[in-house]
């Protein structure tokens, strides 16, 4: 695993052009993640192009950069609700290792620059690094779980966003 010093975390937001780069990092990563489906996992292995035209349908694609690489990526979509984010996805030499914590820190800077309240994303349930994340992020269940996916249960959480930022609790 890569140790990434917290200060060092920079979180931007990707442009067409790192589309090739995303792809090839859902490639790596999708298989792996067992918790989820295999149809699911199949779907989550975007090509170029299907990056592309979700940033063309508004969707923001956002992530870090170890040593000019890619490591880490999720996308957020300004709705009427607020800001929903799915798909993140870490590569492996990066667990633990921050990452995670610095996006979710971003996603709510994020909507606050943009007038939002709330940010919101759904978590496998019974995946326990999603959910440790959610506590740890003060995000609280929203609505009833459902099958997002067949056979794929998940709970939909929210978090209430106030005037002050967040903390970097990545550095706890």
């Amino acid at each position: 695993m890569a140790h990434i010093p917290a200060e060092d975390i920079r979180i931007v937001e990707f442009t067409e052009e790192d589309a090739e780069e995303i792809s090839q990092l859902f490639h790596q990563v999708w298989p792996l993640e067992t918790d989820y489906p295999e149809s699911w996992r199949r779907k989550r292995m975007y090509s170029p192009q299907q990056i592309i035209d979700e940033m063309r349908a508004g969707y923001h694609y956002f992530g870090a950069r170890l040593n000019g690489r890619i490591v880490g990526v999720y996308k957020a979509k300004i709705t009427d609700k607020g800001l929903y984010g799915e798909h993140q996805t870490v590569s492996p030499e990066c667990r633990a290792s921050g990452l995670a914590s610095a996006m979710y820190i971003q996603f709510a800077e994020y909507a606050r620059a943009h007038g939002l309240k709330r940010n919101y994303c759904n978590i496998l349930v019974g995946h326990k690094i999603g959910e440790r994340l959610m506590k740890k992020f003060g995000f609280r269940p929203w609505g009833e779980p459902y099958e997002q996916d067949e056979g794929m249960l998940v709970q939909m959480y929210e978090r209430i966003l106030t005037d002050e930022p967040e903390e970097r609790e990545s550095q706890q």
